[in-house]
């Protein structure tokens, strides 16, 4: 297998998939110890669930509501990208590149993400939920391993 220097050889893009679970933590801090090289480019790509309403109250929200969840949303990404450039700078990752995809599916964003910077692999945790709870709810991790056409690498959780 023919390698290539980090001065010389063509970018590879990771794309890691963030947010702030522990999991998510545990895959980044996984690739920046086991598989980052300086000549990586790493895409984190955050999917923030949209504020959600319960059907009993119906699709009206008191005045203001809507604003101060999706105020509170935009506070908690800013502490994300935040937490993220620090452990970059520790890590000394250099190329980088921080997106926030918006939707009703994170999978499906992941996806797309990696599909529009042409990355070579995507990086990611799994909360390790159960059979039946990944059944009724889905799983992110299961949906962007079945849907990528690149490799993804899932980081379990390794505390458990």
């Amino acid at each position: 297998m023919a390698t290539a220097s980090a001065e010389t050889g063509p970018k590879v893009t990771v794309v890691i998939a963030i947010d702030r679970s522990p999991q998510a933590e545990e895959a980044f801090n996984w690739y920046a110890k086991t598989l980052h090289n300086s000549n990586n480019k790493v895409l984190l790509v955050h999917c923030p669930e949209n504020p959600t309403v319960k059907v009993s109250e119906g699709m009206h929200l008191p005045e203001g509501e809507w604003q101060k969840m999706k105020d509170g949303e935009k506070k908690e990404t800013h502490e994300l990208i935040t937490k993220y450039t620090q452990k970059m700078k520790e890590c000394g990752i250099e190329h980088t590149e921080y997106k926030t995809m918006h939707g009703p599916k994170p999978g499906e964003a992941i996806v797309q993400a990696a599909k529009n910077a042409k990355a070579t692999y995507i990086v990611m945790g799994t909360r390790g939920m159960g059979t039946i709870r990944r059944t009724i709810m889905g799983s992110v991790s299961n949906y962007v391993l079945h849907e990528s056409s690149i490799p993804v690498i899932i980081c379990r959780n390794q505390s458990k």
